[in-house]
């Protein structure tokens, strides 16, 4: 397995896989981790914390395209047509 650093904690799932999606669609390979045993209690990953890994040698450009990602309110998802606009 390859090396992997943490970088960052979210208290939410969610959080951790839009930003992951985020870093994922601009090319950084990223996993979101807990230690929730395997989903059967996922109230341990309040205390512990779910995490978002990196490559060590990503890890500066993918904190780079968090805050960008932050500060423009981009979420990594492709904004959707209003409900019944067929895009074609």
């Amino acid at each position: 397995m390859s090396q992997r650093v943490v970088l960052r904690e979210f208290s939410s799932r969610g959080d951790a896989e839009i930003v992951r999606e985020l870093l994922l669609g601009s090319g950084i390979e990223a996993f979101v981790t807990s230690d929730d045993c395997g989903s059967v209690d996922p109230a341990l990953s309040f205390g512990r914390g779910i995490q978002l890994l990196v490559g060590p040698s990503d890890a500066v450009r993918a904190e780079q395209i968090i805050v960008e990602g932050l500060a423009s309110g981009h979420d990594g998802t492709e904004e959707l047509p209003p409900h019944g606009d067929d895009p074609l």
